[in-house]
Parts: structure tokens; C-alpha cells; sequence
């Protein structure tokens, strides 16, 4: 495979591929930067075009529309609490507050950055590990997924450590339930849906974070007024960007666990970029030496989850390329496309066709690179955006996410998921619930119970604990759980040994 990387250089850079690398990566930003309109919508539209198009040119398109849009996706969640994309919720725990801060240019510099190491470090690994991916693919099966996600929901015992843990708990049992609403994964039989066929198929994850985040943000700004940051010094903004992108390098154990986060769970069909953002956001804050700045405006919280964003992607073409299975969304629209274009995944496509396999690498980095390009370039600028007065925002934000909703699939039933989900996000912040809370079994909730049927009438309960990766993940969730809980019984003691030194101190004084 490594003798054709120079020929596959060759045709990459041979005109007009680099012109329709521009298109797909100025398509996918436009796509990305709107909330509801994801990568695989714009993959489905581009499909038409590659119909008369060389391979190159067409897999160089696409590619480009696909990398372009975790990056911006992350833009808008950063500076408005507007995630374009699924996935890109979990930067805006802690970017959105460093635009409240007048920092949004540092945090659109530590994604950029974020995205251009882990498309770089993404396509070496694919490289490397492509030949060898069956192996990995195939160590898979239910009860590791039913154990993926077990692990997704354990962070949030991390990442809401700083809240009342009954508020905490109250919104995980809300999620569970709101992800049980459709058909059961075993019997058929509905559940929740009161007789509305809408929610035969259960909740739409994009126009319930759509209004989680979006909606419920354009309700508060509605209210409070005045602008998102308060800063309104000009040259912090446009030199916060460069100050970003140090900072990925003054934080990189946490980008380069991040990004083995996303490197590992994209391989795995069915986990999902939103679940993998989350994971790699808990850890981070896990791990971290001062766990209860995340959600303030911590820069970690950011280079975290950019990190796995943007890596999962080069691993999941492991087993959309070798087996045909593809591990999100977008593999899916992808995988049809390709077919169409006569190139067939499969275990031999390495064999056959190893250079269409390193021009998806190369189109993958090229992408996040020029994608990443225009950020730094307005990077400075597009943090003005934090100065825009919060009442004339707040309508802008709202329109964007009725379009988006709507967009998604063309149902007002997901428009009316919107506005019900943001009434409930703009409740949850006033009476302080975490909504990371309620979005992560939303996410997961689905996957463990298929994945926790299965295992039990395929394998029965042992299946849990006699697979060896199985049994080392739920390894990895009690430990992730006893040390959370360790350390908020640490943290509530020595509040309440300082809280009694003061009294014993004042009774002196007395």
C-alpha cells in the first residue's frame, strides 16, 4: 500500500481536483454553520453532481463537504451555543462561556488547531492501521457496545460534579426516558407515543439539541439583553485566535488522549460522533487537576472533544471501507455514493484499489486543513459576533433553528420537537438541571438497550464478563465511577472542614 502513496499524490493535486476540493469544503462550511443541516445532507446533494465527474474528483468533493463540517459545526456552538452539528454540543460546554468572556477567538483557535493535528495524526494512523482494521472490527460485537455506552453514561457523574447530584440524577432518569419513547428494539410494540405517529420512531436527537441549546439560548437572550461578552477590546479578539493555537500545544496530553478517543470509538459502528465528543469531554475533565473550572471556560473543554471530532472520522472509514458497514451517518450516505461510482467496499479494496483508499486519506486531510484555514483567516473577525446586542441575536438564532429543525427531514413534527425541547432547556437553566444531563442518555439510551437485548439472547449474561474487551470496559466504568464519587466526597468534606474552621475561628473571636 505505502508504494503508492507518490502516485496517488500525483492525481490528488492534478487539476480540477483541488477546484472541487474548494467546492465541497465551502459546501460543507455553509451546511455546517447551520443547525439541523449536517453532513449528510450535503453529501446527498453533491451526490448528483458526481455522477458525470472522474472518481478522483468526485471522492475529493465529497471527502472535502464531510471534513469541513465538524470544524464549522463547532464555529457556531462555540460563539453562539449553536452547534451546527450533533456532535459539536460538547464544545460549547465550556467554548460558549469563553465567548461570554470576550474569548471566543481563543477557543475558535484551540478547534482549528485541534482539527488540523487530529486530521494529520488521523490519516497516519488510517495509513498505518487500515491494512490491520479487520482485526479490530471484528473484536466487536453487543456486549461491547451495550459496555460503550455504559461508558458514555457513566461521565456524567464526571462532568456534573459540580451541581446537585439529585438534579443530576432527575435529568439522566428524564433522558432514559425520553430515549425509550418509539418501538421496543425487541417486542415492536410502541411506548410513549400516546397514539402519535410522529413518535413511532421515537425523538429526532438533532431538533431536541436544536432546541436544548439553540432555542433555549435565543429565550434567555430575549430576556437578559445587552451582549454576549462583555469584553469590548478589539485587539484581545483578533490576537485571542493565535493565543488558541499555542494553547493546544500547552495542553496536549489532553488533545492527544482526545484524539485516541475518537481514533478508537470511530472504528466502532453505531457508537456515533455525539457519544464519542461527550466521552472524550469526560475524560478530560476526569483527568484534569482542576475538574470543576470545566464548564466555566475551560480550554480543555474544548481541545477535547475538537480532538475526537475530528479523528473519528479517518478511523471510522475502517469498516465502512473494509467490511462495507458504515460507523455514522454520513459513512452511510457515503458508502451509497461510492457504490454508484462503481468502487465496491470490502475486505479486498485495499487489495484492488489502494490508491482510491489513500486519495479518501489525502481528501480528508486536505479538507480539514483548508477548513481550518478560513477559520484562522476569520477567525478574529467572526468573534464580533459576541458583540452583536443579545436582542437582536436572539431572533436570528431562533429563525435559524425553526429553518433548521424543519430542514432536517421536512417534518414540523420536528419543529415542534424544537420548541418543546427548548422550553424545557430555557426551565433547566433557570432552575439549575445540567442539560449534559438529559442529552447524554438521549444519545445512548437506544444503543444500550438493542445492544443489552442482544447480548442476552444471543450469549445470555456471561456475555458481559467473559469477552475480554467487554469485561476491561466495565473495568473502565467502576473505576471512572468510584473515583468520580471519591473525589466529590474529598471536595464536600473539605468544604465542610473549612466551613468549621471559620465558625471555630469566629467563636474565638467571640
Amino acid at each position: 500500500m505505502f508504494a503508492h502513496l507518490a502516485p496517488a499524490i500525483g492525481a490528488f493535486f492534478a487539476w480540477p481536483a483541488p477546484l472541487f476540493l474548494v467546492i465541497g469544503v465551502l459546501a460543507g462550511m455553509l451546511f455546517g454553520v447551520l443547525p439541523g443541516l449536517g453532513g449528510p445532507q450535503v453529501l446527498a446533494l453533491l451526490t448528483p453532481l458526481t455522477y458525470r465527474m472522474n472518481h478522483t474528483s468526485a471522492i475529493v468533493m465529497l471527502i472535502g463537504a464531510m471534513s469541513a463540517i465538524p470544524l464549522s459545526g463547532s464555529l457556531t456552538a462555540i460563539l453562539l451555543n449553536l452547534p451546527g452539528h450533533a456532535p459539536s454540543v460538547a464544545s460549547s460546554f465550556d467554548g460558549y462561556p469563553l465567548t461570554r468572556q470576550g474569548r471566543g477567538g481563543y477557543a475558535v483557535g484551540a478547534s482549528a488547531m485541534s482539527a488540523i493535528l487530529a486530521a494529520v495524526i488521523g490519516a497516519v494512523l488510517l495509513t498505518i492501521i487500515l491494512p490491520l482494521g479487520e482485526r479490530v472490527v471484528l473484536a466487536f460485537s453487543f456486549p461491547e457496545f451495550f459496555m460503550m455506552a455504559l461508558a458514555g453514561l457513566s461521565m456524567v457523574a464526571v462532568i456534573s460534579r459540580g451541581g446537585s447530584i439529585w438534579k443530576g440524577m432527575v435529568a439522566v432518569a428524564l433522558g432514559l426516558m425520553i430515549s425509550f419513547i418509539g418501538s421496543d428494539p425487541v417486542t415492536g410494540t410502541t411506548r410513549f407515543t400516546f397514539g402519535n405517529l410522529y413518535l413511532y420512531n421515537g425523538i429526532d436527537i438533532v431538533p431536541a439539541l436544536i432546541g436544548l441549546f439553540a432555542i433555549s439560548q435565543a429565550l434567555e437572550m430575549m430576556l437578559e439583553g445587552g451582549q454576549l461578552s462583555a469584553d469590548r477590546d478589539s485587539e484581545l479578539r483578533l490576537t485571542g485566535v493565535w493565543a488558541g493555537m499555542k494553547s493546544v500545544f500547552q495542553n496536549f496530553g489532553v488533545f492527544v488522549r482526545g484524539n485516541l478517543i475518537g481514533t478508537f470509538m470511530g472504528m466502532i459502528p453505531g457508537v456515533g460522533g455525539s457519544i464519542t465528543t461527550i466521552v472524550a469531554y469526560g475524560q478530560a475533565a476526569q483527568l484534569s487537576k482542576h475538574p470543576e473550572q470545566y464548564g466555566q471556560g475551560e480550554i480543555g473543554g474544548v481541545i477535547a472533544p475538537e480532538a475526537a471530532n475530528n479523528s473519528k472520522d479517518a478511523s471510522g472509514f475502517i469498516p465502512t471501507l473494509l467490511f462495507g458497514i458504515p460507523s455514522h451517518v454520513e459513512m452511510a450516505v457515503l458508502l451509497g455514493t461510492l457504490t454508484v461510482l462503481g468502487i465496491d467496499p470490502g475486505p479486498r479494496l485495499v487489495q484492488t484499489h489502494p490508491d482510491r483508499v489513500l486519495m479518501v486519506i489525502y481528501a480528508l486531510v486536505a479538507g480539514n486543513i483548508l477548513t481550518a484555514a478560513v477559520v484562522l483567516g476569520l477567525g478574529g473577525y467572526i468573534s464580533r459576533l459576541a458583540l452583536v446586542p443579545k436582542q437582536l441575536l436572539a431572533p436570528i438564532v431562533f429563525a435559524l433553528s425553526m429553518v433548521g429543525a424543519y430542514a432536517l427531514n421536512g417534518e414540523v413534527g420536528d419543529v415542534v420537537v424544537a420548541l418543546v425541547f427548548g422550553v424545557l432547556g430555557f426551565v433547566m437553566d433557570r432552575f439549575g438541571f445540567p442539560k449534559i444531563n438529559i442529552v447524554i442518555p438521549m444519545m445512548i439510551g437506544g444503543l444500550m438497550e438493542t445492544s443489552f437485548n442482544q447480548t442476552l439472547l444471543a450469549m445470555g449474561w456471561r456475555g458481559f464478563v467473559t469477552r475480554p474487551i467487554s469485561l476491561g470496559l466495565l473495568c473502565v466504568v467502576i473505576a471512572v465511577l468510584y473515583f468520580s464519587f471519591r473525589t466529590k466526597r474529598g471536595h464536600s468534606q473539605q468544604r465542610v472542614s473549612s466551613t468549621g474552621g471559620v465558625k471555630s475561628e469566629q467563636t474565638k473571636a467571640d
